[in-house]
């Protein structure tokens, strides 16, 4: 089995980076975890891990450091980058380093597996026996997985807290982890009941009250509504519509003038992201406001600027259409709104420090 370290100083996301797969499924297992560089030499060192998933902005050690620290002392560690930065200008330097792939937040579970499938022929060849992978294994930092249905609850909340859009696939896999026990049995009361305690808990982060959250949903109390469903299909649906009401809610909390313009102009752009002619003043003029005060608005609420979303929408987009193969780059490049090929080359190239063509050869 494949060792991985997690290396991201944020430790919210390092939950959500070890929760978001069923890691052994996959043939990997999370031995270690790091906040900074220099611990992450530390427990290297310690662990000897295959694969090593780092975030590139870390404070005493960066990313592209840390990877030429491990590249020297490990020479076969696979490394790949998982950062949230939306200009990948510096991948060149990185593949000088020797890292493998990388991973732009926010990603989905499906990403995520496309990677490690891509990156599996780059991993060192496992040479321990089956004992040795169990001893591992057990000494592993995988206490998740003793604890399943705690791993996935724990899951679920890490995915509101980050308004990660699979919120609901996870529900649904928690769900679908308690289908083979008896509905009636209280153990599936319990965990049905953990579920709608996480989603309370949340709101009252966000200043939802509870009695908000429910009066839209059929019945009296989750109590009530757990127990009267009679099949595992209708307490599914109980539960989704549970929280696509507390992810709509807990979203409005947000709404305030600068935040909805930031919102409407963001889902402005991924509708209308395959048009070439799409530019700030375009989307500045569907939504009736001066070009300069969006751009200040957009970089307040998010960070980066319209054009940056623009050309991150689009390159997201391609990256899609790429890695589900047979279509030519310049069909790609029209569909993702740019008219010449070589422009969109350049783009790519820029973001991602890698042409289309050497990107597609990584699937």
């Amino acid at each position: 089995m494949y060792r991985i370290m997690i290396v991201d100083d944020e430790p919210l996301f390092r939950d959500y980076l070890r929760m978001k797969m069923d890691w052994e499924d996959y043939g990997y297992m999370v031995c270690c975890e790091a906040r900074n560089g220099k611990e992450a030499l530390e427990e290297a060192e310690i662990h000897r891990p295959h694969l090593a998933l780092i975030d590139i902005n870390m404070p005493f050690m960066n990313g592209f450091e840390l990877a030429e620290q491990l590249k020297i002392r490990f020479s076969e560690m696979t490394i790949v980058f998982v950062t949230g930065h939306n200009e990948f200008e510096y991948v060149q330097q990185a593949v000088r380093l020797g890292v493998h792939d990388y991973l732009l937040k926010p990603f989905n579970r499906e990403e995520l597996a496309a990677m490690l499938e891509r990156i599996q022929p780059k991993l060192p060849k496992l040479q321990e026996s089956p004992e040795e992978a169990q001893a591992a294994l057990q000494s592993a930092d995988v206490n998740n997985k003793q604890y399943p249905a705690a791993a996935i609850q724990e899951s679920i909340l890490i995915s509101l807290r980050l308004s990660d859009q699979d919120t609901l696939s996870e529900v649904k896999r928690a769900i679908q982890s308690l289908r083979s026990h008896d509905l009636n049995s209280e153990y599936v009361y319990t965990m049905l009941m953990g579920l709608v305690s996480i989603g309370l808990s949340f709101a009252g982060e966000r200043g939802v009250a509870s009695e908000h959250l429910l009066e839209n949903l059929t019945g009296s109390s989750p109590d009530k509504n757990l127990r009267g469903c009679v099949t595992w299909d209708e307490i599914e649906v109980w539960l989704l519509s549970f929280f696509e009401r507390l992810i709509g809610l807990t979203e409005s909390t947000r709404q305030t003038k600068s935040y909805k313009l930031y919102s409407d102009a963001k889902a402005y752009i991924e509708q209308h992201y395959t048009e070439e002619e799409l530019s700030v003043e375009a989307v500045a003029a569907i939504l009736f406001v001066d070009p300069s005060y969006l751009r200040r608005v957009f970089r307040k609420e998010s960070g980066y600027s319209v054009l940056d979303h623009i050309t991150h929408i689009r390159m997201k987009k391609a990256k899609e259409l790429i890695h589900k193969g047979n279509m030519k780059l310049s069909t790609i490049a029209y569909e993702v709104g740019y008219s010449d090929p070589n422009y969109f080359s350049k783009s790519f190239k820029k973001k991602f420090g890698m042409t289309p063509t050497e990107f597609e050869q990584l699937r």
